[in-house]
């Protein structure tokens, strides 16, 4: 048997809005039950009255209360940023692999260059300042599947404590989410957390963070 507590947490949780809301203590119950009658019981296959969902809203409420904020205060230590920056991905072929362990070795980088990489199941992703870009393309040899230009990273260094904390990540993406920018890529370290994006942003997002 289909609980309906079970569906409406499902419901709830798909959106941000009304999970931050309701977490907060500010959601109409009765309304958003109202809206989101319909889909609960597309998912029951049964009639459900409005009251049904208002105490299963209620129970939820009280679970949040207990749980970590979805929206963690983060204090940020330091932010860098660069550009012009480019991502190159390749097939992950056994040459591609290969080659990838003297990258570093043979493309010759400074303090100021960028320059991550990234094994995906089937991709190789790296991401470097536009400088060395033709140097990791004659490494490699082989044809991309994709270059972009024009792109730029925003690193934020934080303390080593919100490492074990959920939802840090989040916390940060969702201020760039917000204002509906692309991201190319999301990198992230102990105590780093990298944004690349489109370099007409760079201004934009960096306002974000300051």
């Amino acid at each position: 048997m289909i609980k309906i507590q079970g569906i409406v947490r499902d419901i709830t949780y798909e959106e941000e809005e009304a999970l931050y809301a309701l977490s907060q203590g500010y959601m109409n119950l009765s309304a958003y039950a109202k809206r989101i009658r319909g889909e609960v019981e597309k998912r029951t296959k049964k009639d459900v009255k409005s009251s049904g969902i208002v105490v299963a809203l209620s129970r939820i409420q009280k679970e949040l209360k207990k749980a970590p904020s979805l929206i963690q205060d983060i204090s940020i230590n330091n932010i860098t940023t660069k550009s012009p920056l480019s991502e190159i991905v390749f097939e992950k072929t056994s040459t591609i692999l290969s080659r990838l362990s003297s990258l570093y070795e043979k493309v010759k980088t400074t303090g100021d260059d960028f320059l991550t990489m990234t094994l995906s199941t089937n991709e190789v992703t790296v991401i470097c300042s536009d400088k060395i870009k033709n140097a990791v393309l004659s490494h490699f040899k082989d044809k991309p599947r994709m270059i972009e230009s024009g792109l730029a990273s925003l690193g934020i260094s934080l303390d080593p404590k919100y490492y074990p904390m959920p939802n840090i990540t989040f916390s940060l993406i969702r201020r760039i989410a917000r204002h509906r920018i692309p991201l190319a890529e999301t990198i992230t370290t102990h105590t780093e957390i990298i944004f690349v994006f489109s370099q007409k942003h760079l201004s934009q997002v960096l306002a974000l963070f300051q």
